[in-house]
């Protein structure tokens, strides 16, 4: 699962939590990754004391400083982003062995087709929403300048649009996001059904 800032996709990917999926966040991840000892040795190397904070990296410094510079951000998702593709397939590879098996195994990851990481999954989901409608949900959090260059660092939303499988626009209430979730996890869980009674 996927979706721009202020999409929605962690009020989804709670949704599908709540269906029976077993879900991972990879942001969660990024969290552990920036407390962890060689990760932050690796970024006060890099960027100096002022972006760690009592032994950890304080994320909003560091994004402060990653989102004015482009060579920097590749710089840390270089650091960040194999960790993290192995930790979620570490995840998913425990989800597949657990007893019983969940329902559906979901990682949400805000830069799902920008690494390419898209062809590894069976299905992709997107969280969508209009520009706008998207910079007033985290208006207290960024900056409208910050917002900008947040989306500077994605793909278009209708290139996103055009390779997500199932495409849930949450420009309604929550229920209506509730109720698309549902829908696209029931097809989800009956095409693998179906393919479980051809190959059986």
């Amino acid at each position: 699962m996927t979706g721009g800032i202020g999409s929605g996709k962690s009020t989804a990917l709670a949704y599908l939590r709540q269906l029976g999926a077993a879900v991972i966040s990879s942001d969660d991840v990024v969290h552990q990754l920036l407390e962890g000892d060689d990760v932050v040795a690796a970024i006060r190397d890099r960027f100096g004391d002022a972006v760690v904070v009592d032994g950890v990296v304080s994320r909003p410094a560091l994004a402060h400083v990653v989102f004015e510079d482009r060579e920097a951000l590749d710089w840390l998702e270089r650091l960040l982003h194999p960790n993290v593709r192995r930790r979620v397939d570490e995840w998913a590879l425990e989800q597949e062995r657990s007893h019983p098996r969940p329902a559906l195994i979901v990682a949400e990851v805000p830069l799902l087709f920008e690494t390419g990481w898209a062809e590894e999954f069976d299905h992709t989901m997107l969280i969508t929403a209009p520009e706008d409608v998207r910079r007033q949900r985290v208006a207290g959090k960024l900056t409208e300048s910050q917002f900008k260059r947040r989306l500077e660092q994605q793909l278009p939303e209708s290139e996103k649009v055009a390779k997500a499988e199932f495409v849930c626009h949450n420009t309604g209430t929550r229920q209506e996001l509730r109720d698309v979730v549902r829908e696209a996890f029931a097809t989800i869980i009956a095409a693998a059904a179906e393919r479980e009674r051809a190959a059986g």
